[in-house]
């Protein structure tokens, strides 16, 4: 009888646990916007590279919220991965777009002073 309880008890906690409904991947949705929001910041949307992964990254977001509509939390997570994945590299992209800048424009200044002493 105890054996038979004990059991059943173990039976409505599995039960329990697997219907019990797992929560919104919220946090990574916070996540993926707040890296799109500082991409936007550093200007990726002036640098075209940087413009393609941060469009991606919106459009990825916005999937993912379709998809936690239809609760499917598994696919919308994945979704957010590659959102938030998109928009660091936007950021990183737009981020190196002024270095690079810089560093052409020191390269250009050194050619012109090698060949000023040259000549």
């Amino acid at each position: 009888m105890r054996k038979a309880l004990v059991g059943a008890g173990l039976l409505l906690g599995l039960v329990g646990c697997a219907t019990t409904a797992r929560p919104v991947p919220t946090e990574q949705l916070v996540d993926s916007e707040v890296s799109i929001r500082q991409a936007e910041e550093a200007g990726a949307a002036q640098v075209p590279d940087a413009a393609r992964h941060l469009q991606w990254a919106r459009e990825q977001t916005r999937e993912a919220r379709r998809l936690l509509e239809t609760n499917k939390r598994d696919q919308a997570a994945l979704y957010l991965q590659r959102a938030e994945a998109d928009a660091e590299l936007a950021l990183a992209l737009a981020r190196e777009a002024p270095a690079r800048a810089e560093a052409e424009r020191v390269r250009q200044e050194v050619q012109q002073l090698q060949q000023n002493t040259v000549q």
